[in-house]
Protein backbone atom coordinates (compact mmCIF):
# COMPACT_ATOMS: atom_id res chain seq x y z
CA UNK A 1 0.00 0.00 0.00
CA UNK A 2 2.56 3.17 0.40
CA UNK A 3 -0.25 4.47 1.77
CA UNK A 4 -2.27 7.55 -0.05
CA UNK A 5 -3.29 10.95 0.93
CA UNK A 6 -2.36 16.08 0.88
CA UNK A 7 -3.76 20.49 1.68
CA UNK A 8 -4.77 24.26 0.88
CA UNK A 9 -8.41 26.06 1.13
CA UNK A 10 -10.46 27.39 -1.67
CA UNK A 11 -14.15 28.11 -2.42
CA UNK A 12 -16.05 27.82 -5.96
CA UNK A 13 -16.28 31.94 -7.51
CA UNK A 14 -19.29 33.20 -8.35
CA UNK A 15 -22.90 31.97 -6.64
CA UNK A 16 -20.80 29.91 -4.09
CA UNK A 17 -18.87 32.69 -2.63
CA UNK A 18 -21.86 34.54 -1.96
CA UNK A 19 -23.37 31.85 0.12
CA UNK A 20 -23.82 28.51 -0.76
CA UNK A 21 -20.42 26.11 -1.14
CA UNK A 22 -21.16 22.38 -1.24
CA UNK A 23 -24.76 23.03 -2.62
CA UNK A 24 -26.69 22.86 -5.47
CA UNK A 25 -29.29 25.59 -7.05
CA UNK A 26 -32.43 23.57 -8.62
CA UNK A 27 -33.02 26.97 -11.03
CA UNK A 28 -31.55 30.52 -10.46
CA UNK A 29 -34.06 31.42 -8.10
CA UNK A 30 -34.17 28.81 -6.07
CA UNK A 31 -32.25 27.88 -2.71
CA UNK A 32 -29.50 25.57 -3.02
CA UNK A 33 -30.19 22.15 -1.98
CA UNK A 34 -27.92 20.99 0.87
CA UNK A 35 -25.93 17.75 -0.48
CA UNK A 36 -26.32 14.62 1.91
CA UNK A 37 -23.71 13.12 3.66
CA UNK A 38 -22.90 11.20 6.03
CA UNK A 39 -20.41 10.43 8.82
CA UNK A 40 -18.39 7.34 10.44
CA UNK A 41 -15.21 6.70 11.81
CA UNK A 42 -13.03 5.52 14.56
CA UNK A 43 -15.04 4.82 17.76
CA UNK A 44 -12.68 6.68 20.01
CA UNK A 45 -14.56 7.00 23.60
CA UNK A 46 -13.07 4.20 25.17
CA UNK A 47 -9.68 5.79 23.55
CA UNK A 48 -9.73 8.76 25.24
CA UNK A 49 -10.88 7.42 28.32
CA UNK A 50 -7.68 5.32 28.83
CA UNK A 51 -5.69 8.36 27.09
CA UNK A 52 -7.62 10.71 30.11
CA UNK A 53 -6.88 8.34 33.16
CA UNK A 54 -10.47 7.73 33.47
CA UNK A 55 -9.99 4.48 35.56
CA UNK A 56 -12.17 1.57 33.60
CA UNK A 57 -12.99 -1.50 35.74
CA UNK A 58 -11.11 -4.87 36.53
CA UNK A 59 -12.78 -8.22 36.32
CA UNK A 60 -11.62 -11.70 36.39
CA UNK A 61 -10.21 -13.33 33.71
CA UNK A 62 -12.87 -15.79 32.13
CA UNK A 63 -11.17 -17.27 29.26
CA UNK A 64 -7.80 -18.28 27.99
CA UNK A 65 -5.95 -18.26 25.14
CA UNK A 66 -2.58 -18.96 23.89
CA UNK A 67 -2.73 -15.92 21.44
CA UNK A 68 -4.75 -12.54 21.75
CA UNK A 69 -4.30 -10.28 19.01
CA UNK A 70 -5.24 -6.74 19.75
CA UNK A 71 -6.29 -4.60 16.62
CA UNK A 72 -8.00 -6.14 13.56
CA UNK A 73 -6.30 -3.63 10.73
CA UNK A 74 -3.86 -5.11 8.48
CA UNK A 75 -1.21 -5.97 10.82
CA UNK A 76 -3.74 -7.77 13.83
CA UNK A 77 -5.38 -9.66 10.67
CA UNK A 78 -1.71 -11.00 9.07
CA UNK A 79 -0.93 -11.92 12.52
CA UNK A 80 -3.85 -13.74 12.83
CA UNK A 81 -3.49 -15.67 9.34
CA UNK A 82 0.30 -16.17 10.47
CA UNK A 83 -0.83 -17.39 13.71
CA UNK A 84 -3.88 -19.07 12.54
CA UNK A 85 -2.89 -23.05 13.48
CA UNK A 86 -3.15 -21.80 17.34
CA UNK A 87 -5.67 -20.65 19.86
CA UNK A 88 -5.91 -17.11 19.23
CA UNK A 89 -8.49 -14.28 20.05
CA UNK A 90 -8.11 -11.13 17.84
CA UNK A 91 -10.28 -8.34 19.45
CA UNK A 92 -11.09 -5.37 17.52
CA UNK A 93 -12.45 -2.24 19.01
CA UNK A 94 -14.51 -1.12 15.46
CA UNK A 95 -17.77 -2.43 14.43
CA UNK A 96 -15.61 -3.86 11.15
CA UNK A 97 -12.88 -5.29 10.18
CA UNK A 98 -9.93 -3.43 8.43
CA UNK A 99 -8.23 -0.72 10.31
CA UNK A 100 -7.47 1.61 7.74
CA UNK A 101 -8.56 0.06 5.15
CA UNK A 102 -12.33 -0.75 5.75
CA UNK A 103 -14.10 -1.18 2.86
CA UNK A 104 -17.05 0.54 1.45
CA UNK A 105 -19.73 -0.20 -1.20
CA UNK A 106 -22.26 2.61 -3.10
CA UNK A 107 -24.64 1.63 -5.51
CA UNK A 108 -22.32 -1.19 -6.41
CA UNK A 109 -19.41 1.17 -6.26
CA UNK A 110 -16.63 -0.57 -4.33
CA UNK A 111 -14.30 1.88 -2.95
CA UNK A 112 -11.58 2.65 -0.12
CA UNK A 113 -11.83 4.71 3.43
CA UNK A 114 -8.04 4.40 3.60
CA UNK A 115 -5.65 2.80 1.80
CA UNK A 116 -5.05 2.79 -1.76
CA UNK A 117 -2.40 0.42 -3.26
CA UNK A 118 0.44 -1.79 -2.70
CA UNK A 119 3.38 -2.35 -5.36
CA UNK A 120 5.13 -5.20 -7.30
CA UNK A 121 8.77 -4.13 -5.49
CA UNK A 122 6.98 -5.32 -2.02
CA UNK A 123 7.57 -9.22 -3.15
CA UNK A 124 6.00 -10.73 0.03
CA UNK A 125 2.88 -8.63 0.01
CA UNK A 126 2.78 -9.66 -3.61
CA UNK A 127 2.91 -13.39 -3.01
CA UNK A 128 0.72 -13.35 0.23
CA UNK A 129 -1.93 -11.91 -1.52
CA UNK A 130 -2.04 -14.50 -4.56
CA UNK A 131 -1.54 -17.21 -1.90
CA UNK A 132 -4.82 -16.30 -0.45
CA UNK A 133 -6.87 -16.26 -3.65
CA UNK A 134 -6.35 -12.72 -4.19
CA UNK A 135 -4.49 -11.46 -6.14
CA UNK A 136 -5.22 -7.24 -7.37
CA UNK A 137 -4.85 -6.04 -10.50
CA UNK A 138 -2.07 -3.35 -12.05
CA UNK A 139 -2.87 0.29 -11.96
CA UNK A 140 -3.01 1.69 -15.71
CA UNK A 141 -1.27 4.65 -16.62
CA UNK A 142 0.84 6.91 -14.60
CA UNK A 143 -0.83 9.89 -12.10
CA UNK A 144 -1.63 13.68 -13.12
CA UNK A 145 -0.67 16.67 -11.40
CA UNK A 146 -3.97 18.86 -12.26
CA UNK A 147 -4.05 22.91 -12.13
CA UNK A 148 -6.49 24.60 -13.39
CA UNK A 149 -8.41 21.73 -14.03
CA UNK A 150 -6.15 20.55 -16.45
CA UNK A 151 -4.06 17.38 -15.58
CA UNK A 152 -0.60 16.79 -16.67
CA UNK A 153 0.95 13.28 -16.78
CA UNK A 154 4.18 12.33 -16.39
CA UNK A 155 5.14 15.78 -14.01
CA UNK A 156 8.54 14.63 -13.03
CA UNK A 157 9.76 13.10 -16.42
CA UNK A 158 8.48 14.08 -20.03
CA UNK A 159 5.15 15.60 -18.68
CA UNK A 160 7.17 18.36 -17.11
CA UNK A 161 7.72 20.29 -20.30
CA UNK A 162 4.17 20.84 -20.46
CA UNK A 163 3.86 22.04 -17.31
CA UNK A 164 2.00 25.75 -17.51
CA UNK A 165 5.20 26.57 -15.38
CA UNK A 166 8.41 29.12 -16.41
CA UNK A 167 11.23 26.96 -17.85
CA UNK A 168 12.88 26.90 -14.34
CA UNK A 169 10.18 25.29 -12.71
CA UNK A 170 9.44 22.85 -15.36
CA UNK A 171 13.38 22.11 -15.86
CA UNK A 172 13.51 21.76 -11.59
CA UNK A 173 10.86 19.08 -11.45
CA UNK A 174 12.74 16.99 -13.67
CA UNK A 175 15.81 17.59 -12.29
CA UNK A 176 14.64 16.99 -8.66
CA UNK A 177 13.80 14.08 -9.77
CA UNK A 178 17.03 12.88 -11.29
CA UNK A 179 18.95 14.52 -8.76
CA UNK A 180 17.26 12.79 -5.57
CA UNK A 181 17.54 9.42 -7.17
CA UNK A 182 21.43 10.27 -7.62
CA UNK A 183 21.40 10.70 -3.77
CA UNK A 184 19.68 7.46 -3.45
CA UNK A 185 22.57 5.69 -4.97
CA UNK A 186 25.38 7.73 -3.61
CA UNK A 187 24.64 8.56 0.25
CA UNK A 188 24.63 6.38 3.01
CA UNK A 189 21.00 5.73 4.09
CA UNK A 190 21.47 7.03 7.36
CA UNK A 191 22.44 10.09 6.74
CA UNK A 192 19.39 10.35 4.64
CA UNK A 193 17.27 9.04 7.37
CA UNK A 194 18.28 12.20 9.34
CA UNK A 195 18.32 15.01 7.21
CA UNK A 196 14.80 16.90 6.83
CA UNK A 197 13.85 16.05 2.81
CA UNK A 198 12.69 20.08 2.71
CA UNK A 199 16.79 20.68 3.09
CA UNK A 200 17.63 18.39 -0.22
CA UNK A 201 14.55 20.42 -2.17
CA UNK A 202 16.58 23.90 -1.44
CA UNK A 203 18.31 23.89 -5.00
CA UNK A 204 15.18 23.49 -6.59
CA UNK A 205 11.95 26.12 -6.93
CA UNK A 206 9.75 26.28 -4.23
CA UNK A 207 6.56 24.76 -6.48
CA UNK A 208 8.73 21.28 -6.27
CA UNK A 209 8.33 21.83 -2.39
CA UNK A 210 4.73 22.86 -2.45
CA UNK A 211 4.23 19.82 -4.19
CA UNK A 212 5.56 17.34 -1.94
CA UNK A 213 3.88 19.52 0.76
CA UNK A 214 0.85 17.89 -0.48
CA UNK A 215 2.16 14.47 -1.50
CA UNK A 216 3.88 13.74 1.80
CA UNK A 217 0.92 13.84 3.98
CA UNK A 218 -1.16 12.23 2.06
CA UNK A 219 1.15 9.21 1.55
CA UNK A 220 2.94 9.33 5.45
CA UNK A 221 1.88 12.42 6.97
CA UNK A 222 4.16 15.12 6.73
CA UNK A 223 5.12 17.95 4.69
CA UNK A 224 8.82 18.35 3.15
CA UNK A 225 10.21 19.64 6.51
CA UNK A 226 8.87 17.00 8.50
CA UNK A 227 9.82 14.07 6.37
CA UNK A 228 13.09 12.18 6.12
CA UNK A 229 15.74 13.07 3.51
CA UNK A 230 15.67 8.99 2.45
CA UNK A 231 11.67 8.72 2.06
CA UNK A 232 11.37 11.36 -0.13
CA UNK A 233 14.16 10.72 -2.28
CA UNK A 234 12.68 6.66 -2.32
CA UNK A 235 9.47 8.36 -3.27
CA UNK A 236 10.90 9.49 -6.46
CA UNK A 237 11.18 5.79 -7.33
CA UNK A 238 7.41 4.92 -7.02
CA UNK A 239 5.41 8.38 -7.20
CA UNK A 240 3.25 8.59 -10.17
CA UNK A 241 3.75 5.09 -10.84
CA UNK A 242 6.87 5.51 -12.73
CA UNK A 243 9.36 3.13 -11.85
CA UNK A 244 7.20 0.51 -9.38
CA UNK A 245 4.34 -1.08 -10.88
CA UNK A 246 1.38 -0.44 -8.39
CA UNK A 247 -1.79 -3.17 -7.46
CA UNK A 248 -4.88 -2.38 -6.27
CA UNK A 249 -8.21 -4.15 -5.76
CA UNK A 250 -11.57 -2.71 -6.55
CA UNK A 251 -12.07 -0.83 -3.54
CA UNK A 252 -8.22 -0.20 -3.27
CA UNK A 253 -6.20 -1.95 -0.22
CA UNK A 254 -9.78 -2.30 1.67
CA UNK A 255 -10.48 -5.03 -1.42
CA UNK A 256 -7.35 -6.61 0.07
CA UNK A 257 -8.52 -6.91 4.05
CA UNK A 258 -11.93 -7.83 2.71
CA UNK A 259 -10.21 -10.67 1.02
CA UNK A 260 -8.32 -11.86 4.00
CA UNK A 261 -10.90 -11.25 6.13
CA UNK A 262 -13.26 -13.56 4.37
CA UNK A 263 -10.11 -16.11 4.06
CA UNK A 264 -10.03 -15.81 7.88
CA UNK A 265 -13.56 -16.30 8.64
CA UNK A 266 -14.27 -20.04 8.07
CA UNK A 267 -10.95 -20.81 10.12
CA UNK A 268 -11.32 -18.80 13.00
CA UNK A 269 -15.01 -17.81 13.58
CA UNK A 270 -15.81 -16.19 16.68
CA UNK A 271 -12.72 -15.94 17.42
CA UNK A 272 -12.60 -12.82 15.30
CA UNK A 273 -14.10 -10.52 17.53
CA UNK A 274 -15.41 -6.74 16.61
CA UNK A 275 -16.73 -4.21 18.93
CA UNK A 276 -14.35 -5.01 21.73
CA UNK A 277 -12.11 -2.01 22.90
CA UNK A 278 -9.07 -3.09 25.07
CA UNK A 279 -8.05 -0.80 27.94
CA UNK A 280 -5.31 -2.25 29.52
CA UNK A 281 -2.87 -5.24 28.96
CA UNK A 282 -0.92 -6.11 32.02
CA UNK A 283 1.70 -8.51 32.19
CA UNK A 284 1.10 -11.27 34.86
CA UNK A 285 2.66 -10.76 38.86
CA UNK A 286 3.06 -14.74 38.51
CA UNK A 287 3.15 -16.46 35.18
CA UNK A 288 4.53 -16.30 31.83
CA UNK A 289 1.35 -14.55 30.47
CA UNK A 290 -0.71 -11.39 30.38
CA UNK A 291 -4.21 -10.54 30.97
CA UNK A 292 -5.88 -7.96 28.56
CA UNK A 293 -9.01 -5.90 29.47
CA UNK A 294 -12.03 -4.97 26.83
CA UNK A 295 -15.41 -3.50 26.66
CA UNK A 296 -18.02 -5.62 25.04
CA UNK A 297 -21.68 -4.76 24.52
CA UNK A 298 -20.70 -2.24 27.25
CA UNK A 299 -19.24 -4.59 29.68
CA UNK A 300 -15.87 -5.05 31.02
CA UNK A 301 -14.21 -8.57 30.13
CA UNK A 302 -10.84 -9.95 30.40
CA UNK A 303 -8.94 -12.60 28.74
CA UNK A 304 -5.65 -14.29 30.04
CA UNK A 305 -3.21 -14.84 26.84
CA UNK A 306 0.44 -16.48 26.92
CA UNK A 307 1.22 -13.94 24.20
CA UNK A 308 -0.20 -10.48 23.71
CA UNK A 309 0.36 -9.13 19.99
CA UNK A 310 -0.30 -5.69 19.95
CA UNK A 311 -1.46 -4.61 16.41
CA UNK A 312 -2.60 -1.08 17.10
CA UNK A 313 -0.46 2.42 17.23
CA UNK A 314 2.07 3.10 19.42
CA UNK A 315 0.52 5.95 20.90
CA UNK A 316 -2.51 4.11 21.98
CA UNK A 317 -0.50 1.00 23.21
CA UNK A 318 1.90 3.27 25.05
CA UNK A 319 -1.61 4.27 27.38
CA UNK A 320 -2.56 0.77 27.97
CA UNK A 321 0.18 -0.83 28.96
CA UNK A 322 0.52 0.56 32.16
CA UNK A 323 4.07 -1.04 33.37
CA UNK A 324 6.39 -0.11 30.40
CA UNK A 325 9.93 1.09 31.00
CA UNK A 326 10.05 4.36 30.76
CA UNK A 327 12.89 4.72 27.63
CA UNK A 328 10.10 2.09 25.56
CA UNK A 329 6.94 4.30 26.60
CA UNK A 330 9.21 7.57 25.71
CA UNK A 331 9.97 6.14 22.23
CA UNK A 332 6.04 4.84 21.14
CA UNK A 333 5.05 8.64 22.20
CA UNK A 334 7.53 10.24 20.15
CA UNK A 335 5.38 9.13 17.35
CA UNK A 336 3.58 11.05 15.59
CA UNK A 337 0.31 10.50 13.44
CA UNK A 338 -1.42 12.30 10.96
CA UNK A 339 -5.25 12.89 11.57
CA UNK A 340 -7.06 11.84 8.19
CA UNK A 341 -10.38 12.33 6.75
CA UNK A 342 -11.59 10.38 3.22
CA UNK A 343 -14.37 11.57 1.38
CA UNK A 344 -15.83 9.16 -0.91
CA UNK A 345 -17.84 11.59 -3.24
CA UNK A 346 -20.78 9.40 -5.01
CA UNK A 347 -21.71 10.81 -8.20
CA UNK A 348 -24.74 9.75 -10.47
CA UNK A 349 -22.54 9.74 -13.71
CA UNK A 350 -19.20 9.74 -14.39
CA UNK A 351 -16.79 12.43 -13.33
CA UNK A 352 -13.64 13.59 -13.69
CA UNK A 353 -11.21 10.75 -14.94
CA UNK A 354 -7.92 11.84 -15.53
CA UNK A 355 -5.84 9.55 -13.80
CA UNK A 356 -5.34 6.35 -11.44
CA UNK A 357 -4.13 9.35 -8.89
CA UNK A 358 -4.72 13.17 -9.24
CA UNK A 359 -2.80 15.42 -7.15
CA UNK A 360 -3.87 19.53 -6.22
CA UNK A 361 -1.89 22.37 -5.36
CA UNK A 362 -4.70 24.71 -4.57
CA UNK A 363 -7.78 22.34 -3.03
CA UNK A 364 -8.56 21.58 0.32
CA UNK A 365 -7.76 17.96 -0.15
CA UNK A 366 -4.53 16.43 -1.49
CA UNK A 367 -5.56 13.97 -4.26
CA UNK A 368 -8.09 11.66 -5.37
CA UNK A 369 -8.76 8.23 -7.01
CA UNK A 370 -11.87 7.39 -9.06
CA UNK A 371 -13.06 4.29 -7.33
CA UNK A 372 -13.33 2.41 -10.14
CA UNK A 373 -9.94 3.24 -12.02
CA UNK A 374 -8.79 0.06 -11.48
CA UNK A 375 -11.97 -1.78 -13.34
CA UNK A 376 -12.51 0.74 -16.20
CA UNK A 377 -8.85 3.37 -16.48
CA UNK A 378 -11.40 5.76 -17.17
CA UNK A 379 -13.02 4.03 -19.78
CA UNK A 380 -16.12 2.73 -18.40
CA UNK A 381 -19.47 3.07 -19.63
CA UNK A 382 -20.79 6.79 -19.90
CA UNK A 383 -24.21 6.04 -18.18
CA UNK A 384 -22.58 3.88 -14.94
CA UNK A 385 -22.63 5.82 -11.49
CA UNK A 386 -19.09 6.78 -10.07
CA UNK A 387 -16.64 7.81 -6.91
CA UNK A 388 -14.34 9.50 -6.26
CA UNK A 389 -12.29 8.75 -2.86
CA UNK A 390 -10.62 12.17 -1.76
CA UNK A 391 -7.85 12.02 0.16
CA UNK A 392 -7.90 14.58 2.84
CA UNK A 393 -5.19 15.06 5.72
CA UNK A 394 -4.74 17.43 8.39
CA UNK A 395 -1.89 18.69 10.08
CA UNK A 396 -2.00 17.54 14.04
CA UNK A 397 -2.75 21.06 14.91
CA UNK A 398 -6.15 20.11 13.71
CA UNK A 399 -7.16 16.54 15.02
CA UNK A 400 -9.59 18.51 17.59
CA UNK A 401 -11.76 19.39 14.26
CA UNK A 402 -12.00 15.61 13.84
CA UNK A 403 -14.30 15.74 16.85
CA UNK A 404 -16.74 18.34 15.56
CA UNK A 405 -19.36 16.13 13.33
CA UNK A 406 -20.19 19.65 11.48
CA UNK A 407 -17.06 20.93 11.09
CA UNK A 408 -16.13 17.91 9.49
CA UNK A 409 -19.23 18.00 7.22
CA UNK A 410 -18.25 21.44 6.37
CA UNK A 411 -15.38 20.05 5.08
CA UNK A 412 -17.10 17.70 2.67
CA UNK A 413 -18.63 21.20 1.32
CA UNK A 414 -15.25 22.33 0.44
CA UNK A 415 -14.06 18.96 -1.19
CA UNK A 416 -16.90 19.69 -3.46
CA UNK A 417 -16.42 23.21 -4.36
CA UNK A 418 -12.85 22.60 -5.16
CA UNK A 419 -14.34 19.60 -7.22
CA UNK A 420 -16.57 21.92 -9.30
CA UNK A 421 -13.76 24.77 -9.67
CA UNK A 422 -11.62 22.39 -11.06
CA UNK A 423 -14.46 20.18 -12.93
CA UNK A 424 -17.09 22.10 -13.39
CA UNK A 425 -20.52 20.07 -13.95
CA UNK A 426 -19.27 18.09 -11.31
CA UNK A 427 -21.60 19.91 -8.42
CA UNK A 428 -24.51 18.71 -10.19
CA UNK A 429 -23.71 15.09 -10.59
CA UNK A 430 -23.12 14.63 -6.35
CA UNK A 431 -25.49 11.98 -5.16
CA UNK A 432 -23.71 12.40 -1.48
CA UNK A 433 -20.51 12.39 0.28
CA UNK A 434 -19.54 9.47 2.42
CA UNK A 435 -16.83 10.79 5.30
CA UNK A 436 -14.94 8.75 7.02
CA UNK A 437 -12.62 9.96 10.19
CA UNK A 438 -9.57 8.73 11.67
CA UNK A 439 -7.51 10.32 14.13
CA UNK A 440 -4.31 8.49 14.60
CA UNK A 441 -4.11 6.24 11.49
CA UNK A 442 -0.67 7.05 10.15
CA UNK A 443 2.56 7.51 11.58
CA UNK A 444 4.38 10.81 10.37
CA UNK A 445 7.74 9.65 8.58
CA UNK A 446 9.88 12.24 10.13
CA UNK A 447 13.44 12.95 10.05
CA UNK A 448 15.37 10.90 12.69
CA UNK A 449 12.37 8.44 13.67
CA UNK A 450 14.29 4.85 12.50
CA UNK A 451 16.44 5.72 15.51
CA UNK A 452 13.45 4.99 18.49
CA UNK A 453 11.71 2.28 16.22
CA UNK A 454 13.44 -0.73 17.41
CA UNK A 455 12.96 0.72 20.73
CA UNK A 456 9.03 1.47 20.87
CA UNK A 457 8.58 -1.98 19.05
CA UNK A 458 10.75 -4.40 21.52
CA UNK A 459 8.92 -7.14 23.48
CA UNK A 460 7.96 -6.64 26.89
CA UNK A 461 7.88 -9.95 27.77
CA UNK A 462 5.05 -11.49 26.60
CA UNK A 463 3.66 -8.40 24.96
CA UNK A 464 5.04 -8.51 21.12
CA UNK A 465 4.20 -5.36 18.71
CA UNK A 466 2.99 -5.19 15.81
CA UNK A 467 1.20 -2.41 13.21
CA UNK A 468 2.97 -0.67 10.44
CA UNK A 469 4.52 2.01 12.88
CA UNK A 470 6.62 -0.83 14.33
CA UNK A 471 9.22 -0.41 11.29
CA UNK A 472 10.81 2.52 9.50
CA UNK A 473 9.60 4.06 6.39
CA UNK A 474 6.18 4.92 5.65
CA UNK A 475 2.70 3.42 7.05
CA UNK A 476 1.83 0.70 4.41
CA UNK A 477 -0.39 -2.98 3.97
CA UNK A 478 3.53 -4.47 3.26
CA UNK A 479 5.09 -3.05 6.36
CA UNK A 480 2.02 -4.23 8.63
CA UNK A 481 2.51 -7.61 7.13
CA UNK A 482 5.64 -7.42 7.62
CA UNK A 483 5.05 -6.36 11.36
CA UNK A 484 2.99 -9.35 11.63
CA UNK A 485 5.16 -11.28 10.57
CA UNK A 486 8.04 -11.16 12.65
CA UNK A 487 5.25 -10.49 15.82
CA UNK A 488 4.25 -13.93 15.14
CA UNK A 489 7.30 -15.43 14.84
CA UNK A 490 8.68 -13.98 18.32
CA UNK A 491 4.97 -14.90 19.76
CA UNK A 492 5.79 -18.85 18.14
CA UNK A 493 9.53 -18.75 19.92
CA UNK A 494 7.97 -17.95 23.20
CA UNK A 495 5.35 -20.62 22.79
CA UNK A 496 7.50 -23.10 22.27
CA UNK A 497 9.86 -22.51 24.92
Amino acid sequence: MHTRRFFIKTALMGATAAGWPGGRRDSAEAAPTPLPKTLRGDHFETCHAVRDGVTLPAVRTTVSHDVVIVGGGPSGLCAAYHLRDRDLLLLEKEDALGGNCILDEWEGVRMSTGGAFYTRSEKELFSFFEEIGAGGRKVVGGDSLVIDGVPYLDFFGDGSARLPFRQRVQDDFRRSRDEMLKLLKTKPADQLETVAFSELLKPFDPLVTKFWDSFGPSNWGGVASETSGSIGCEAYKWAGGADDPRWTFPGGMAGGARALTDWLTPKLGSRLVTGAAVYRIEREAKGPGAVVHYMKDGAPVAARARVVIVATPKFYASHVIPDLPADQRAAMRANRYAPYPVFNVCLESPGPEPAYDNWFLDAPFTDFIPAEWILHAGHGAKDRKTVLTVYHPLREARRAELLVDTRVLDMADDVAAALERHFPGTLDKISEIRVFRRGHPMYISAPGRKSTTERAARPFGPILFANTDSLPGVSSFDGAFTAAKRASAEARAQLSA
